[in-house]
């Protein structure tokens, strides 16, 4: 009997301590779950803030955009942003950036503009400069037509003609040679060569008019001097200038060519003992197509020393005159020694 009471008693007490363990475990399960949700609670708060919090950010920015896009477009640069160099955030750089893309654009729009008036001055140049010898050709065509002539007077006519086509030709030649330079088409190749047969090579286009004229040309450089230079286009440049020398400088005058070797450069003076320029002319004569009002006398297109500038510049030098009216002009070019 006594027996039977204890393993009675044991069972209960392992009942009890079985029932209290499952109480345990049951606490401890529900304690993690409620635990479980309050961590999915705040995590997803804290999702809720960050995606609110970016959402602000992104909100702001563009924000921020929509207003520099604004003060671009009405060119207030100095609101948009503090260019200051210590401030690194995303906004700040693009902000910069936007800047300097608006700086560019700005820019190309005003090339743009500045080579579409350039063109527009050129073709009306151009225009002008072919309606002349044009006009002046239908005249003489409508005479040598209309009108029973000698022969002599034939003849002057039909000279006449020629020199408008000649005139024509060389405005079409100059034309297409300045056009090339200036869209680099051509490439100017400088080549250690004798400067002395550069000059020479420009005189034998210029001889013939200066023995017309009993006029007298000398040069003071040495046969043997050695420049880097492109010798045609060189030579063309000498020839533009000497040309003019000839032509605006009275009969048996003398035109000096003189070279020297400076530091950095080599000069080359023309030196004319012609009508000179007027100071007020001196920075207009290198325009294309400009004429001397008080040297419409003779003949010319005025482009001749504009292409000279383009030749020079093109191998790095650079061209300049001084003149005294009634005494003459020096034209002085510059060119690298290197």
């Amino acid at each position: 009997m006594k027996n039977n009471m204890n393993k009675e008693t044991l069972f209960l007490v392992v009942i009890t301590l079985l029932y209290n363990l499952f109480l345990l475990l049951y606490f401890k399960i529900f304690l993690l779950l409620i635990l479980s949700i309050l961590m999915c609670v705040i995590y997803i708060f804290y999702c809720y803030l960050s995606i609110k919090k970016v959402e602000n950010e992104v909100y702001a920015f563009t924000e921020s955009i929509n207003k520099s896009f604004n003060e671009l477009i009405n060119k207030e640069y100095a609101n948009i942003f503090s260019l200051n160099t210590m401030d690194e955030t995303l906004i700040a750089k693009i902000n910069q950036k936007m800047i300097r893309l608006a700086e560019i654009l700005e820019h190309e729009s005003v090339k743009g503009m500045k080579e579409k008036k350039e063109l527009q001055v050129l073709i009306s140049d151009i225009s002008h400069q072919v309606k002349t010898p044009l006009t002046n050709l239908k005249m003489l065509q409508c005479t040598l037509l209309e009108k029973e002539l000698p022969k002599e007077k034939r003849i002057e006519l039909l000279l006449s003609v020629g020199r408008q086509l000649n005139k024509l030709d060389f405005l079409l030649n100059s034309m297409i040679k300045t056009s090339r330079l200036e869209t680099g088409l051509i490439q100017l190749n400088k080549l250690e060569e004798n400067l002395f047969e550069t000059i020479a090579e420009a005189l034998s286009g210029i001889t013939i008019l200066a023995e017309k004229k009993n006029m007298n040309i000398l040069v003071k450089c040495s046969e043997e001097f050695l420049l880097k230079h492109d010798r045609k286009w060189t030579a063309e440049a000498l020839f533009n200038v000497l040309e003019n020398a000839v032509k605006y400088s009275p009969k048996g005058t003398v035109i000096e060519i003189q070279v020297s070797r400076w530091e950095i450069s080599t000069k080359i003076d023309i030196i004319d003992q012609g009508k000179g320029i007027p100071e007020e002319h001196h920075g207009k004569i290198f325009q294309r197509f400009y004429r001397e009002e008080y040297n419409n006398d003779e003949e010319g297109i005025g482009i001749g020393l504009y292409l000279t500038r383009e030749i020079i510049q093109k191998q790095g030098g650079y061209i300049k005159v001084s003149s005294t009216v009634s005494k003459g002009s020096t034209f002085s070019i510059f060119l690298p020694n290197n």
